[in-house]
């Protein structure tokens, strides 16, 4: 979910505060000598990324869904565009790692908890992830996530209320609506740990794709694309997205005790999509393929299993 700021798991991609995507760099540490080189936008037009939010037990698809109108079935891209979307480096980078989690035993009551959970899974996010992008051959810079009210003004404009949750770009930024990830009984607090795990790393794989180069090149794509050639472009960002939280959660599938219990909670995150209901927009991807992304992922815990850009437009639906 990424086009100005950016995960909540309920409303598709929108944009906020007229965040249109932007391709201008904002102040980061900058790359070692690479062939690559992180960009990250401007605060003034920064990439904002919603994420739909999903239901609890695995649903039908509702027919009310409006396809997209048949884009073409397998996209064409500009030199630089497929070195980074199709040919980038991330994808050879090797499995993302099993790094000691060690995540509080809190209930999600309070605004400060739900800040200290968030925190220790970045924290987990961020040991894996590092090397995996060093070698990718560009820097690694850490993220920071903030735990807001809905209505909040951030770098990439205000987190509405239908939105849990985005990445932006400006200053690297997950942006949580601490009260979605807010649950009474017992049961809901398991799955609102594990819905809150998935939406951190979704939002993380944002950031995954700003530091290697993805982003930048969608948001160029982003700029020439129309109706639904647009929603097929951010389909394949949201899905990608998506697919490097569920490599990263299989990874670490052990310490975070993703069983049982967790892991049906897991499954309910990973595979919703646009056409459970309420109906929304097809930006984040169907269920269908939001389940074949994220199983691919959770199995061979490699971004390699995420090249959303190199496959027709039937399997980004």
């Amino acid at each position: 979910m990424h086009r100005g700021p950016a995960v909540a798991l309920v409303a598709s991609a929108l944009v906020l505060a007229g965040c249109a995507p932007s391709r201008a760099p904002a102040a980061a540490p900058a790359p070692s000598t690479t062939t690559l080189t992180a960009t990250t936008p401007s605060a003034t037009a920064p990439l904002v990324t919603p994420t739909p939010k999903p239901s609890r037990a695995p649903v039908a698809p509702k027919t009310v869904r409006v396809p997209p109108k048949a884009p073409e079935a397998t996209p064409t891209y500009r030199s630089l565009e497929r070195k980074y979307l199709v040919r980038n480096r991330i994808y050879s980078a090797g499995r993302v790692p099993a790094v000691t989690c060690a995540l509080p035993q809190i209930a999600l009551t309070t605004r400060k908890e739900v800040q200290q959970y968030a925190n220790a899974v970045l924290g987990c996010l961020q040991r894996a992830w590092k090397s995996v992008v060093e070698r990718s051959d560009v820097a690694f810079f850490s993220a920071k996530v903030y735990s807001v009210n809905a209505g909040a003004k951030t770098r990439c404009g205000i987190l509405t209320k239908e939105v849990g949750g985005f990445y932006c770009a400006a200053g690297s930024g997950i942006y949580l609506d601490w009260q979605e990830f807010v649950e009474d009984n017992e049961y809901d607090r398991v799955w609102a740990g594990v819905y809150l795990q998935f939406t951190m790393a979704h939002e993380f794989g944002h950031h995954v794709q700003q530091l290697v180069g993805i982003s930048e090149y969608y948001d160029e794509r982003s700029e020439r694309m129309k109706g639904a050639l647009a929603l097929q472009e951010m389909r394949r960002h949201e899905l990608q997205a998506s697919c490097f939280a569920s490599a990263f959660l299989g990874a670490n599938q052990q310490t975070l005790d993703l069983y049982d219990a967790k892991f049906q909670a897991y499954r309910d995150a990973a595979y919703s999509g646009d056409d459970d209901p309420p109906a929304s927009t097809p930006d984040h991807g169907s269920r269908k393929s939001n389940t074949t992304w994220a199983e691919a992922a959770f199995t061979s815990k490699s971004p390699s299993a995420c090249n959303t850009w190199a496959v027709p437009a039937q399997r980004v639906t």
